[in-house]
């Protein structure tokens, strides 16, 4: 045996002992062990490429981080100013609410005297209006619209079960039909059932006459084989003598399985037929409780709607009544807005179009920190829109910026450049020479230019002057060429735009004329953007909410006409349903009753079930009878069989062709009767059939009769309705002519209201002006307000950003170790000022504060995504930190698991493997007394790599291998192992297949007697040719051949040796 195995399935002595000790268990274990190992590892490996890239990352975040976070305390600092300015604000709104609300108290007590005033007419024009709905007779033809809405819901039902009927009518004939065909093939059944009978029945006793013939004819021929099949014939008979008993037996118990199966399946199949009529009968009832369920749930759902239309109409009606008295209030209301909101704008107008650089210088100008600027020269004078183009055209420097020294606007241009604004005029006032502007003579006395201009200060009218002088306005073309070219030269500009220079030239006019350059009206301070932000805003809301008034006010008078047509809609579907609803329970209860009449049908009689019990007995027991009867009989017709063969061996074709037609022939018989046997039990099955349908029919018949008769009685009454439904329409129309006769009357009242409403339409003239001063009120306080509710909003969404203070922590203790001073760390929240502490504030140093912040913030180009993208690389680090961990901890558990498996296992194995090895070289030296013999390992470090080598040293011999060893060496070596082993892991039984056949008479002896020792522990089987091996036996057993045949002998070698003594004792 090879020390050890060369594949996973080979086998050596390493395998062997494994096997023998018990190791060989743990060898799956490991080897999973070592996969789950280095699976963890390559998972580890994956885990840890996986944090150093995630830390690379996070590492190259660092710098830009910092920056981040310097860039958010900036923003910090910015917010906690902007609270201050913003309370400050609120604050000063706040006063001014106070304010307004006095004035408010008391417009509304003067709007109060108005009113009680305006009660007594109010209370005439009400009692007016009353009666003119008195007299209104729409109401009454309502009702009777309405009843004959009923009427035509009466005839839609009239007409649903109508449907109904003649649905019904058509089933029955059809079923009546349907029922007949039925009946009429299960006669045709019948008749061919009792055809097949009689025809069957005449072929078969034709077959067993042919039978009795092809009979006799065997016998002829087996007769004159007589001779030679006299001895097999005579044995047929005895073993069919033998048999007939059995064979009748058989033959009478299949006949009567046969019997009892034929009445159990027809008591059977009656109940299975009721069974599927009744299945069915159910299957409809379900389908038509689902139907009806569907029904009342849409009943249910059309009475909600009913309801909730009925209350719409009523709200509807409610909503559009209040609607009246809210109409020209919001008109007055969107009017003030539109007014108020035209005034901001033009004080905007061309500051929406100064661009960067003057929203810039004014931002500055408002934070202090460039006195004397005062803004766009266009802004700073008013002109007629009516010469807006020309002013326009002619003055191309009102985009000019005016300012009070030459120093200012140097530093104006500073800005401009140092924040990249592009290009910009500036004028100082200082350096403008005054000049004569007095008016002076014009041809045609057309106006100039410049005293059209009403500047906003007299200090900026030189600035016009400059830029316009003595510039004339024409109405055209024409007399602009007059004025312009006539005996002295003049600057002129048309009301179009076209320009004529005092050198002749002519430009501007075409399609699109420069306009918009100068407002109709001086662009006041106060107006600031917020202000013009709210204007507008209440401008666009009171708009909105003017016309979504109209819109909702249309919209209502819509809906309320669609929720009255659709009224009368849902009451007819609602008693529509209500009709399905009773038609299709008086299905249900009809199918009911059938099912109700097939349930009892299908209760099986007592008898019959009593009978189907007893038959299924029967056939058990039969069966079972005839089960016993056929294995009783099997060995004597396979006798039969056999002799059978030998005699058509004997009697050749002739009588082989004759014993295959008398087989043919009873297997025709067999299946006649089975056709038969068929043909009886359908024709019972057709008679019972065409008897059920019959009675069916005529339950279907009176049924038919019944509907026709209700079918008649419904059209009677279908005819009297007609009738109340004429007359109903003659009262309609009646009633629809005597409305028409009132309408002058009404008419007359209508104007009467209309003076009496006009009149109150003076009163509520004066209401509305006194409305007005408390809106004005209302408003002024609203403003107040909404500044308050503004800066609160701004307050309130003013956000700190939250900086990462372990991030912070960590700089802080780099700035400390560097000798660098600890940066302040700003404030987590917001700081609520008291009124003390408002009232200290600087406004202007605020303004510049922000400003400054505002400026560096918005140089900083960062992007503080990084932030987030830190956060993430940080919190993936931490991730795939814990990963790495868990799986770290997981390979070290099964690298643990599988050294602990392979010291179990060479623990297990050496402690074995030692003991083999000793008890080796006992037997071993017993054996061959005085040689020698044990198991090597060849890696002693690692005992499963290499294996393990047999190496053996007979007496007087040196050491050698067991595969070099003689045939008797290797069997004493062989037996030492095996004694060893029994040892190690004695089996209570070994067997052994001459051993000793190598084996000298010497050695044979010491194995006998050893074996014989060991006994008393084990049984051992030896097959063995030497006489010193067996005469040590217990018992022998013999084996021998007797005329072609095995036998054996047992003798107890015991009682032969006592045997053996008795004549040496005599």
């Amino acid at each position: 045996m090879k020390p050890k195995g060369a594949t996973e399935h080979d086998e050596g002595l390493l395998e062997y002992l494994e096997d023998i000790i018990g190791t060989s268990k743990y060898k799956p274990e490991i080897e999973a062990a070592n996969v789950e190992v280095e699976r963890l590892n390559d998972a580890r490996g994956i885990q840890l490429n996986r944090v150093k890239l995630v830390e690379r990352e996070k590492g190259a975040l660092e710098s830009r981080r910092k920056e981040c976070e310097s860039y958010l305390r900036d923003q910090n600092e910015l917010v906690h100013n902007n609270s201050a300015l913003f309370q400050v604000n609120i604050h000063q709104a706040s006063y001014n609410a106070q304010i307004h609300a006095a004035e408010l108290q008391e417009a509304q007590s003067g709007l109060e005297v108005e009113l009680e005033d305006q009660t007594g007419t109010k209370e005439e024009v009400e009692a007016l209006q009353r009666e003119y709905n008195e007299m209104d007779t729409e109401k009454a033809t309502a009702e009777i619209v309405k009843h004959l809405a009923v009427l035509d819901r009466a005839d839609v039902q009239r007409q649903e079960k109508k449907k109904s009927m003649v649905t019904k009518v058509k089933k029955l004939k059809k079923a009546l039909e349907e029922e007949g065909h039925s009946r009429s093939e299960a006669e045709t059944w019948v008749k061919n059932h009792t055809d097949t009978i009689a025809r069957v029945g005449g072929e078969m006793e034709k077959m067993e006459a042919l039978l009795e013939k092809e009979e006799l004819e065997l016998e002829k021929v087996r007769d004159s084989l007589k001779g030679k099949t006299e001895v097999f014939s005579a044995q047929i008979e005895t073993l069919q003598t033998e048999l007939q008993p059995w064979a009748e037996h058989i033959g009478a118990k299949q006949a009567a399985i046969n019997l009892a199966q034929n009445e159990r399946d027809m008591l059977v199949e009656k109940g299975d037929t009721v069974r599927i009529a009744i299945e069915e009968a159910e299957a409809a009832i379900h389908m038509l409780r689902s139907n009806d369920e569907t029904k009342s749930g849409r009943l249910a759902e059309l009475t909600a709607e009913k309801a909730e239309v009925e209350a719409q109409i009523a709200k509807a009606q409610s909503d559009i009544n209040a609607m009246q008295s809210q109409d020209a209030k919001l008109r007055e209301r969107a009017t003030a807005a539109r007014q108020k909101s035209d005034e901001a704008k033009a004080s905007q107008s061309a500051s929406r179009s100064q661009g960067d650089t003057l929203a810039t210088l004014t931002k500055l100008k408002d934070q202090g920190r460039l006195p004397g600027f005062h803004g766009r020269l266009g802004n700073l004078g008013r002109i007629d829109d009516k010469f807006d183009v020309a002013v326009s055209t002619a003055c191309g420097g009102l985009d000019n910026i005016i300012t009070d020294t030459v120093v200012v606007a140097q530093q104006c241009i500073d800005v401009v450049r140092k924040n990249q604004l592009g290009r910009v005029n500036v004028m100082a006032l200082e350096k403008i020479k005054a000049r004569q502007m007095d008016k002076i003579a014009t041809p045609e006395n057309v106006p100039r230019l410049f005293d059209l201009i009403t500047p906003k200060e007299e200090r900026f009218a030189p600035c016009f002057f400059q830029l316009l002088q003595n510039t004339l306005v024409a109405n055209d073309l024409e007399q602009g060429k007059r004025i312009a070219y006539g005996k002295q030269r003049w600057r002129v500009v048309t009301l179009d735009g076209q320009l004529f220079e005092t050198t002749g030239t002519m430009s501007g006019g075409g399609g699109r004329p420069a306009r918009g350059k100068m407002s109709s009206k001086i662009v006041a301070d106060e107006f600031t953007p917020e202000v013009v932000a709210r204007c507008e805003k209440e401008r666009e809301a009171s708009s909105e909410a003017l016309r979504v008034f109209t819109e909702d006010r249309s919209k209502a008078e819509r809906e309320l006409a669609t929720l009255r047509k659709r009224l009368p809609e849902v009451d007819m579907a609602i008693d529509k349903i209500k009709m399905d609803v009773k038609a299709s329970d008086k299905r249900i209860a009809e199918a009911t009753a059938r099912l109700r009449d097939l349930k009892t049908q299908s209760k099986p009689e007592a008898g019959d079930l009593k009978k189907i019990e007893q038959l299924d007995k029967e056939i058990a027991s039969l069966s079972k009878d005839l089960d016993n009867l056929r294995s009783e009989t099997k060995g004597i017709e396979g006798q039969i069989t056999a002799l059978q063969n030998k005699i058509l061996e004997v009697g050749g074709v002739r009588l082989r062709g004759q014993q295959t037609k008398v087989q043919d022939l009873k297997s025709q018989i067999d299946l006649a009767n089975e056709r038969l046997t068929k043909a009886e039990v359908g024709k019972a099955k057709s008679e019972k059939d065409a008897a059920k349908l019959t009675k069916s029919m005529g339950a279907n018949q009176k049924a038919l009769e019944s509907a026709q008769h209700e079918l008649e009685e419904l059209m009677q009454q279908m005819q009297g309705g007609d009738a109340e439904v004429s007359a109903v329409r003659d009262a309609v129309e009646k009633v629809q002519a005597v409305l028409e006769s009132k309408t002058d009357e009404l008419a007359e009242m209508k104007r009467t209201l209309d003076a009496q409403l006009e009149i109150m339409t003076q009163f509520r003239k004066r209401e509305m002006e006194l409305k007005q001063q408390v809106d004005q009120h209302s408003k002024l306080l609203k403003d107040a307000n909404n500044a308050i509710e503004y800066w609160s909003e701004k307050v309130a969404n003013l956000v700190l950003n939250e900086i990462n203070e372990d991030d912070e922590d960590d700089e802080e203790e780099a700035g400390q170790g560097s000798g660098r001073e600890k940066p302040p760390r700003p404030e987590t929240e917001l700081h609520q000022y008291s009124d003390e502490e408002i009232a200290e504030l600087d406004v202007k140093v605020l303004k510049a504060k922000i400003s400054a912040l505002e400026e560096r913030i918005s140089r900083s180009t960062l992007d503080l995504s990084v932030l987030k993208e830190y956060a993430r690389r940080e919190k993936e680090f931490m991730q795939r930190a814990a990963d790495l961990e868990a799986v770290t901890k997981e390979r070290d558990a099964a690298k643990q698991l599988a050294d602990d498996l392979r010291s179990q296992r060479l623990r297990e194995f050496m402690g074995g493997f030692g003991i083999i090895s000793m008890k080796l070289k006992e037997m071993y030296q017993m054996i061959t007394l005085g040689g020698n013999a044990e198991l090597e390992l060849v890696d002693s470090l690692d005992p499963f790599s290499e294996g393990i080598i047999f190496s053996v040293m007979p007496p007087k011999k040196s050491w050698k291998n067991i595969s070099n060893l003689s045939g008797g060496e290797k069997t004493l070596s062989s037996l030492a192992l095996v004694f060893a082993l029994h040892v190690f892991k004695p089996t209570p039984l070994y067997f052994m297949d001459e051993i000793d056949a190598a084996l000298d008479f010497r050695n044979v002896s010491i194995v006998a007697n050893y074996i014989k020792d060991r006994t008393k522990n084990a049984q051992f089987i030896i097959i063995s040719l030497r006489n010193n091996m067996f005469e040590l036996s217990s018992r022998l057993i013999g084996i021998y051949k007797v005329a072609n045949q095995t036998r054996s002998v047992a003798i107890d070698n015991k009682e032969l040796a006592q045997i053996q003594m008795v004549p040496a004792t005599a």
